[in-house]
């Protein structure tokens, strides 16, 4: 369909938005230039790029069905894409959250705004997946559109497996619980302040979030592009780590990082040798006013079981520490609007971008914007208000904040391999079925130190460190960038100390 040319009124009313007062002549003369200018965008449109960036081999897939038989509310959609013969992973079952694009199989994003997008392409970690073997069986359950940490769906609340009074947290909550219930034998989750690590805490399973622009985020949908990150969510951390072995890595039409970065064999580098490892416990993630102090006993014992296998454990200070997760809070707000006013995907990142999602959601948003949750509402709301009241200056002022708060990480990470803390510092949240969406925002919280390290980049694990009133408790472990190696190492070592009853 050609470019239609902007009528006066048109551009008046784009003038008001811009803050342009716009005179009469203006207009006369910006809407002759303007429809010159339209031939460059007639040449875009006219361009037919290729539109996958994955395998090129046709697979058999099926279209997928609504889940049922789905008391934890794990799944949205069942499917069958099979993976090609031979690969490291041939015969598993993966899940894949619902923010994720497996081409022909609807992505709802949790949300009803959404519901009925179909993707045409699979995300590259999909792609990469199904080239080692493994069979995608389905879409995770996942927050309404990953805004959460919850487990609030449109398409029902996702509870916990370990026990269904409570919640199994979010975003990337139905992930988890398909692998706590064996329906997978690992799932692909997305964390952009802690989905993949806290419900995987919350329900008592491994979760990593790899190091920024290790793992390709092409075919995802999230709410920033520079806080996103695709990891894997396994019963144990040899499962995880094969998983990342498979999905990480440089993509050329994803230009996050320079054209190459460090991968590894990382199950190669679980030999539970952790007697050269130092650990510097973060003080700053404990005692939290809104926190269990059952939860920080439960993971200093599970640090105490390393201490005898390590090189040494001493407390280590980071202050800026405690403003992470409401500089990420600002920062989050602002750039939701910025995601949201470019349509679902945002503007200036050097990759390739889902035209016909752009598009859908561009036009889901006009159609059924009432129907974003309330906590959409509130973070686009007031993202707008400040940036328009006060000139962004406080979204400018995080982001300085952020990058002085990743230097105070990597100068302990100097003196410390890695970094220790409780992922989250309550168990799970309980369910009331009766609780409205407003009053989820009052009453329902999942404190946690998952945050920061979103917006640092940084590696962090979150592993089983035992549970509270029969709840699991999360162990957090970060790394320097690009070094999850270690994180994933010094996991497996605190789990076969676990297993040995230590």
């Amino acid at each position: 369909m050609p470019v239609r040319p902007p009528t006066k009124d048109d551009l008046r009313e784009l003038g008001s938005d811009l803050f342009l007062d716009l005179t009469a002549e203006e207009l006369e003369a910006l809407q002759e230039l303007i429809v010159d200018k339209l031939d460059s965008y007639e040449s875009i449109r006219s361009s037919r790029p290729k539109s996958s960036f994955g395998g090129t081999e046709p697979r058999l897939r099926s279209s997928g069905v609504r889940a049922t038989d789905n008391p934890h509310h794990a799944w949205v959609t069942r499917c069958i894409v099979e993976g090609d013969e031979d690969g490291d992973l041939e015969g598993w079952d993966i899940g894949i959250k619902d923010n994720i694009c497996v081409a022909g199989v609807e992505m709802t994003c949790g949300s009803n705004v959404v519901e009925g997008y179909v993707p045409n392409v699979d995300a590259t970690v999909v792609t990469r997946l199904l080239e080692a073997g493994a069979d995608v069986v389905g879409k995770t359950n996942m927050d309404d559109m990953a805004i959460t940490r919850t487990g609030h769906s449109a398409f029902g609340t996702i509870t916990n497996p370990r026990d269904d009074d409570y919640l199994a947290g979010g975003s990337s909550g139905g992930s988890a619980v398909a692998v706590v219930e064996d329906e997978v034998d690992v799932a692909i989750g997305s964390d952009q302040g802690g989905s993949v690590r806290i419900p995987a805490a919350l329900c008592g399973i491994v979760g990593h979030k790899p190091t920024y622009g290790l793992v390709p985020y092409t075919g995802c949908v999230g709410l920033e592009h520079t806080i996103d990150h695709p990891g894997p969510m396994a019963s144990d951390v040899e499962t995880a780590a094969r998983t990342l072995s498979a999905i990480a890595g440089s993509n050329e039409r994803h230009l996050r990082r320079p054209s190459t970065v460090p991968v590894e064999e990382y199950e190669e580098a679980l030999d539970g040798d952790v007697s050269q490892l130092s650990i510097g416990v973060l003080e700053e993630g404990f005692g939290k006013s809104d926190g269990d102090p059952a939860v920080d006993e439960q993971v200093l014992e599970a640090i105490d079981r390393l201490e005898d296998e390590v090189a040494s454990v001493e407390e280590v200070s980071v202050p800026l520490h405690l403003e992470g997760t409401d500089i990420h809070s600002v920062c989050t707000n602002e750039g939701l609007v910025g995601a949201l006013s470019g349509q679902g995907v945002g503007h200036g990142w050097k990759a390739w971008y889902n035209t016909p999602w752009v598009e859908s959601f561009g036009k889901f948003r006009r159609a059924q914007s009432d129907d974003f949750s309330a906590m959409f509402k509130l973070s686009l709301l007031i993202g707008a208000y400040t940036g328009r009241r006060y000139h962004s200056r406080f979204y400018a002022a995080g982001m300085n904040l952020l990058v002085e708060l990743a230097q105070r990480y990597d100068e302990a990470l100097e003196t410390y391999d890695v970094l220790v803390m409780p992922t989250t510092s309550v168990t799970a949240p309980e369910h009331d079925p009766d609780m409205d969406d407003f009053d989820r925002l009052r009453e329902v919280s999942v404190p946690s130190n998952t945050a920061p390290f979103n917006r640092t980049g940084h590696p962090a694990l979150s592993v089983p460190a035992g549970t509270v009133d029969g709840l699991p408790v999360g162990l957090m472990i970060v790394g320097s960038r690009f070094d999850d190696a270690t994180v994933l190492n010094a996991g497996y070592a605190l789990e076969q100390v676990r297993l040995d009853g230590g």
